[in-house]
């Protein structure tokens, strides 16, 4: 790949900073895609992202979605972005992903954020609560009431395993559909 852009330099091993981020897209050169999942985005995304979930990805639309810029690719914290980037790279493309994700963002001061739900608390962690006191629930029930409990908290460790390895999780869209977790009418998102 010829570097014949300084911020392009910076990124050879793919990640970004946010100030690099922001002046490529600025500069018309990349576009910011979220790959978190739509709840997620929907949540808080940083304005002007698209959403293309991990569990979905797709290099071919993509591809037609970007035209000729390159993509950014951004999660919550880096880690499903730069599984996106090596998809995105193994399918012969060049791209980049926000190191740190949109923690790093607000961290950073960047703004640009849009919530578009009632809720400050994104679905997954919401998820990950309901998770954790599902087992710890049952559990107790087994060491109090009866054994057979243990039963559920196999279930739910099962189904996180399924979570984790299919990219998709049955509880988690659930929670996504509770009334706190819908779109609100919000006039500055446009």
């Amino acid at each position: 790949m010829k570097i014949d852009n300084p911020i392009h330099a910076l990124a050879l091993n793919g990640e970004l900073t946010c100030e690099e981020t922001r002046s490529m897209i600025e500069q018309g050169e990349a576009v910011l895609i979220d790959v978190r999942e739509h709840a997620e985005y929907r949540s808080e995304s940083i304005a002007g992202a698209i959403s293309h979930p991990l569990s979905t990805f797709d290099s071919e639309i993509l591809t037609e979605i970007l035209g000729d810029k390159k993509p950014i690719f951004q999660c919550r914290t880096g880690i499903r972005s730069a599984d996106a980037l090596n998809r995105w790279v193994a399918d012969g493309n060049d791209g980049f992903h926000l190191a740190g994700g949109i923690h790093n963002w607000i961290a950073e001061g960047m703004g640009g954020l849009a919530s578009r739900t009632g809720t400050s608390i994104d679905v997954m962690r919401q998820t990950q609560m309901t998770a954790g006191l599902l087992i710890l629930t049952l559990s107790v029930l087994s060491l109090l009431l009866n054994p057979i409990w243990s039963v559920g908290t196999t279930l739910v460790g099962m189904g996180l395993f399924h979570a984790g390895a299919s990219g998709t999780c049955g509880l988690a869209t659930v929670i996504s559909w509770l009334p706190w977790n819908r779109l609100r009418p919000c006039p500055d998102c446009g």
